[in-house]
């Protein structure tokens, strides 16, 4: 005999009040990843003094909820509808997740806040309710806590299968992970353009030539869009007297009116510092794609369709080159890896048993249970209805079951930590031998392409005596000529476009889950 009891105290009967309301009809729903749910069509109806319900079935608790506050009239019946829902949901919710019972990767998914459904996105596991309690729980995906066998007469006037869907093949993962690989450093560049002269110190009989074109402080070095930032952070050059060097040119013969004469050049040496500050900000893109293959019979009868997931995850800027040599890029391939061999193990539960149970046979049953009717079908319960009118009542139940496992050869070798990669593309990557900076510090000889000196004092010298009287008659005429110039050319550390790197992982045949 049912029972109807309002209460305001969740999970307390004690001091309810039995509803004089006339169930007509009685509709107790519940679904797999969903709150169950209990429809009545009532008559006498007036409004509930209470905001729980709990429904009895001789003094057992069917079903406990909160009344919606929603009632529809139709004539001379109103239409309830009660949410199996408890007024600790949330909380119970909460902890169950901190308890990290489902694996959760929060750098995975990019959200500020989580979704519920992210925790069970790598595995085949759904939130479950009870229907009696409220208590939210975990269930999986092809097997309940208990298996029901209801193998007998009856089970064959309402025993109907059909294949739902059709199995995946194959689900492929292409998992892109962008960031931006910062590093600064500085180094001094100074010795280095003194190597470039004779004596391995900056020497020229054209001293304003050097001193005029020296980089100043905070000027920007370099040209082109790639170029990484340089900057000039400290800048001297010195006039100094070298010991043990000369300080003239040999003689030069010149004309002043008349008179020839024979003129010797000055030679300026310099002390220089050039301390250059480098900023290296170069975007960069590591690619995956991961392959998985599910082994079912139907492989030999059909094509099967391919499912691919674009997974693409933003990181912040950081020093490294590489991502998935790192432990967090593991841990990403193994989480993705856990996602399309989910995906594949959940597209093998296609078939669909549906059947009518008696009252005392199905009452019980939950969707967290497993259905067995031997020699026909063994299965997940996916949803329970528990149906009243009038005096007839029956359990319409439907249930989830897997295809057989196929023939397949499992040859694939899960390559585990081992990616295959793809050598750099020339036409994507930069053109030097960099290709991207793979380690954290860079030293001078890494960011210096070339110095080149051109009309060192040596070379201004013999210009000088090549070009002496009769064909010229003036020095310094002849020095304007050939000014000491030194170009220094710093490396392109970055492209234009990101740095690219393939890998691809190829998983071991999944195998259909057991019921």
């Amino acid at each position: 005999m049912f029972k109807l009891c309002l209460t305001n105290t969740w999970n307390s009967f004690e001091e309810s009040q039995v509803c004089s309301w006339n169930v007509v009809e009685l509709v107790i729903t519940h679904q797999e990843g969903h709150v169950a749910c209990a429809s009545l069509a009532v008559g006498n109806f007036h409004p509930p003094p209470a905001a729980y319900m709990a429904i009895f079935d001789n003094d057992v608790l069917l079903f406990q909820g909160v009344i919606s506050g929603q009632f529809e009239h139709h004539q001379h019946l109103t239409k309830v509808q009660v949410l199996g829902i408890s007024p600790t949901f949330e909380a119970d919710l909460k902890e169950l997740l901190n308890d990290k019972s489902p694996s959760y990767n929060p750098a995975f998914f990019q959200a500020s806040v989580a979704k519920p459904s992210d925790y069970l996105e790598s595995e085949n596991t759904l939130f479950y309710w009870d229907r009696v309690t409220g208590n939210i729980g975990l269930s999986d995906y092809f097997k309940g806590k208990n298996c029901v066998d209801v193998s007998g007469k009856y089970i064959d006037t309402s025993f109907k299968m059909q294949q739902i869907a059709m199995p995946l093949g194959r689900v492929v993962i292409n998992l892109s992970v962008h960031w931006t690989q910062t590093l600064e450093g500085a180094f001094n560049a100074a010795p280095y353009i003194a190597r470039a002269f004779a004596d391995k110190i900056i020497a020229t009989l054209t001293p304003e030539a050097v001193t005029n074109h020296w980089p100043l402080v905070d000027q920007r070095l370099g040209l082109g869009r790639r170029q990484s930032g340089y900057r000039v952070e400290v800048s001297k050059i010195t006039p100094m007297h070298a010991t043990g060097l000369r300080t003239h040119t040999k003689p030069i013969c010149t004309k002043v009116g008349d008179v020839q004469k024979s003129l010797r050049a000055k030679i300026h040496y310099f002390k220089t510092i050039l301390k250059i500050h480098w900023h290296y900000n170069q975007p960069r893109i590591e690619q995956m794609v991961i392959q998985g293959q599910l082994n079912h019979f139907q492989h030999r009868f059909t094509k099967h369709r391919v499912r691919h997931i674009p997974i693409s995850i933003e990181l912040p800027k950081c020093e490294q080159a590489m991502f998935f040599e790192t432990k967090q890029g593991h841990e990403f391939v193994e989480y993705a890896s856990r996602i399309a061999q989910a995906q594949l193990k959940a597209s093998a539960r296609c078939i669909q048993v549906l059947c009518t149970l008696p009252w005392n046979v199905g009452r019980d049953l939950t969707i967290d249970d497993s259905l067995k009717a031997t020699g026909k079908f063994i299965g997940k319960v996916t949803k329970v209805r528990h149906v009243v009118k009038g005096l007839q009542r029956q359990v319409e139940v439907t249930v989830g079951c897997v295809l057989q496992p196929g023939d397949l050869v499992n040859d694939t070798v899960d390559q585990g930590d081992n990616y295959a990669q793809e050598p750099w593309n020339d036409e994507m990557n930069s053109a030097d031998a960099l290709a991207g900076i793979s380690s954290f510090k860079l030293y001078p000889k890494d960011i210096i392409q070339r110095i080149e000196v051109r009309n060192s004092a040596a070379e201004q010298e013999a210009y000088l005596l090549q070009n002496q009287y009769p064909v010229r008659d003036n020095m310094n005429a002849v020095l304007q000529e050939v000014p000491t110039c030194v170009h220094l050319q710093l490396k392109d550390l970055r492209t234009d476009k990101p740095l690219v790197r393939r890998f691809e992982k190829m998983l071991g045949v999944v195998e259909t889950p057991t019921q």
